[in-house]
């Protein structure tokens, strides 16, 4: 096989580049990945055994995907290869070599639930409560500390733990790694340290790998931490023979302890260094990359590089600004609509990328208006979040008070002692007396010991209760449910425990809210029932985007970190708003700024045909409406790279609520003209094509009926009944069975749907 086939030359020089330190700059789309697996191919070819090459990358998915091209080259062989991501070397390492630093071979590895096990079994021991305290939070930190350089060069560990807390972090900590040694086991970051501590305190160990391995070579390398640093550093002294690839412009990830300081100064570690670097982009067109570099050449702390297109131009990047996140969420589905309708795309092409997962529930609430099947890679769809199911669960108990599930879920949630067995003892005291869990609760029935956060819960719920029936009179709903957050302790449970993924959960809580805001424009009188029933409503329709497989032509939602490495034809990068992209966390420090312009191009580097940079004038948060400024990188580019359009959305929902309509009538929106002020709104109005403006539910609900009792009803169509709300009624059709029949009722020229187990209806004679 020529190996050098189709390579162009400075890939050529890569893979024929035998011995020596090599650092190749893999600019974005460069065609790494066939560098790598042609130049171990070209290794062997050469002579070198291939078990005494040594390679590394970050996923299991990359390991074995770079096995099997190697493979696929060279045969068999191929197999003998060391190909593994960093922590599977480490334990590989470890098991053969570890009992030089005390370790056994059968160590046993703890993922997350185990540390968290342990760390509460400490907790407890100190007289710690796990519901306040939480472990998650504990591990997090824990990890946070050995990825720190000063953990691995042996600073005083007191010196690195928080002393921020009301408990005593260092205790947990030291007891934490005695239990962890009593356990005989690793944890992840263990594996890593454990590695460094092996290659620095054992001569003979690191000599014998050194033995075994004699070329290296190191994925990904912006993406190294120091630990992994240090062992590519040991192992590879003696040879010298290490290959590392990277792109410093697509360094994202420091708050994993990702150090771009490793790639910025290989030239500094190996003196004798050959850089090579990757130029050609067969990804994208040259517009796309001429206004990625636009943004990217403002960081001082980088290797310039000259990244070239060899695809052509393409079209200009687009800019759109709309007036608030309904409008961008509109402007999104509608384009990706549009141009599937005129230039043949199909939904698989598209993706929508944002900076945190909270952003991700108004593009979701339009693509399942226009049926159009999504998935979201590396999280949960937004209704399916853990936080938003316990804040709906309180809503769902305070309308139906019977609702012994919905009960189970917010008793202790956030923790307030309230444990398995005084729950049982509920049930088992409702059971007898034959009433329901909460009467028990509310009447002190219970006798014996009674956790004091029972009390303090009946005492919230009470007050919810009382304010519930205020509900439209006398306050929104949204006002309601955003101090339901604060009454009942969720929000500053989450507050305290000050991890990123806490701080996400409280995004997306703030996004909940947003979208009781958004509901309330179409129904100004919302009550907790309504928009339970349409919730459930919402949710339930088994459409083809609830759960797509991996064959589904799907549209493809993330975070811009996790669209690294991947390639799409048309991508979306929404939110481009100061305190967004780039993150507010980030404005502080010029280390942060610039790697949230990294970020900014990796997203963008990520689109082959066409780019939408889109952002809203104005944003909701928990502390209400704010005015967003377009984010700087925006500036940072040259107007003509851009094509600059306005998308405005009347109001907040358009006039529409997010569970109940179709979209809002032409009239309601502008398409306003591009940078050189030619008009656009003939392309509005074709591209834009709105639907009748019928119930949303109507065509949700169109398709499949039960018109029978199949579904387990005490209802039968063409029954007659009476609405509280909306009076004399007829049942059209009946659909699901248990707790999910929807009845579609007919009041006069209306229509509505409601879920059976939330709607108090009255049969007629």
């Amino acid at each position: 096989m020529d190996l050098l086939k189709n390579l162009n030359d400075n890939q050529k020089e890569a893979v024929l580049h035998t011995d020596g330190p090599l650092l190749i700059l893999a600019g974005a789309g460069s065609g790494k990945t066939r560098v790598i697996t042609h130049r171990i191919a070209h290794l062997i070819a050469n002579g070198v055994k291939p078990y005494h090459i040594f390679a590394v990358t970050f996923t299991n998915k990359a390991a074995e995907e770079m096995r099997n091209r190697v493979m696929s080259i060279v045969g068999p062989q191929g197999s003998s290869v060391f190909v593994k991501t960093f922590h599977s070397a480490a334990v590989y390492i470890l098991r053969r070599f570890g009992e030089d630093i005390g370790l056994t071979r059968n160590f046993t590895i703890y993922d997350g639930g185990d540390q968290e096990d342990v760390i509460k079994r400490i907790l407890i021991s100190m007289r710690l409560d796990p519901k306040k305290v939480k472990p998650s939070m504990i591990s997090s930190k824990i990890s946070e500390i050995k990825d720190k350089e000063a953990y691995l060069e042996g600073v005083d560990v007191n010196s690195l733990l928080p002393d921020n807390y009301s408990f005593n972090f260092s205790e947990i900590f030291s007891q934490y790694q005695q239990k962890m040694a009593e356990n005989n086991a690793l944890d992840f970051n263990d594996l890593l340290c454990k590695t460094v501590d092996l290659v620095r305190k054992s001569p003979s160990a690191l000599a014998e790998m050194q033995r075994m391995w004699r070329y290296f070579m190191i994925d990904e390398y912006q993406d190294t931490n120091y630990s992994q640093y240090l062992i590519a550093k040991y192992l590879s002294s003696a040879t010298k023979n290490i290959c590392v690839v990277g792109d410093d412009d697509q360094s994202i990830y420091s708050w994993r302890g990702a150090d771009i300081r490793n790639i910025l100064n290989f030239e500094k570690d190996y003196d004798t260094t050959k850089v090579i670097t990757l130029e050609e982009n067969y990804r994208s067109t040259k517009q796309i990359l001429d206004a990625a570099h636009s943004i990217i050449k403002h960081n001082e702390t980088r290797k310039e590089k000259d990244i070239k297109a060899f695809r052509g131009d393409g079209e200009p990047l687009t800019w759109c600004k709309t007036n608030n996140e309904y409008g961008e969420g509109e402007f999104v589905v509608n384009t990706i609509v549009s141009l599937k309708s005129k230039e043949n795309f199909k939904n698989h092409d598209f993706a929508v990328f944002y900076r945190t997962n909270a952003q991700s529930r108004i593009f979701e609430d339009f693509l399942r208006r226009e049926r159009l099947p999504y998935r979201i890679i590396g999280g949960q769809k937004f209704y399916e979040r853990k936080e938003i199911k316990d804040i709906l669960a309180y809503l769902k108990f305070l309308v139906n008070p019977a609702d012994s599930i919905a009960l189970f879920r917010i008793i202790n949630t956030p923790a307030r002692g309230i444990g398995k067995a005084s729950q049982d003892r509920i049930s088992e005291i409702a059971k007898e007396q034959n009433i329901s869990e909460w009467k028990v609760i509310q009447d002190e029935l219970m006798t014996g010991r009674v956790p004091k956060g029972l009390d303090d819960f009946r005492k919230i719920i009470d007050k919810l209760l009382k304010e519930t029936v205020q509900i439209p009179s006398r306050i929104k709903l949204s006002a309601f449910m955003k101090n339901l957050v604060d009454v009942t302790g969720y929000r500053e449970s989450l507050r305290e425990e000050n991890t990123m993924e806490s701080n996400s959960r409280i995004d997306n809580i703030d996004e909940l809210i947003n979208s009781i805001f958004d509901y309330e424009q179409s129904e100004p009188d919302a009550t907790p029932e309504q928009f339970i029933q349409d919730i459930a409503l919402y949710t339930s329709e088994q459409n083809p985007e609830e759960n797509p497989d991996e064959k589904t032509d799907c549209i493809t939602l993330m975070t811009v970190h996790n669209a690294k490495g991947l390639e799409f034809p048309v991508v979306f990068l929404t939110g481009m708003e100061e305190g967004t992209i780039p993150h507010k966390f980030s404005l502080d420090t010029e280390q942060g700024i610039e790697e949230e312009r990294r970020l900014c191009y990796v997203g963008i580097t990520r689109a082959m045909d066409r780019i939408y940079l889109t952002n809203a004038e104005l944003r909701r948060s928990y502390a209400g409406p704010e005015n967003k400024m377009p984010s700087r990188f925006i500036d940072e580019m040259p107007w003509e790279f851009i094509n600059r359009v306005s998308y405005v959305s009347q109001g907040y929902g358009g006039g529409e609520s997010s569970f109940r309509s179709s979209y809002s009538n032409n009239e309601n929106r502008q398409y306003v003209a591009n940078r050189t002020g030619n008009p656009v709104q003939s392309q509005s109005q074709s591209q834009f094509q709105s639907k009748p403006k019928e119930s949303y539910l109507d065509e949700l609900f169109a398709e499949k009926k039960i018109e029978s009792d199949e579904s387990g009803s005490k209802f039968s169509v063409k029954e007659s009944i009476m609405h509280p709300k909306f009076g004399t009624g007829r049942i059209v059709s009946i659909e699901g069975t248990g707790d999910n029949i929807k009845l579609t009722i007919s009041f006069g020229v209306t229509r509505r749907v409601f879920m059976e187990k939330y709607t108090p209806l009255q049969k007629l004679n």
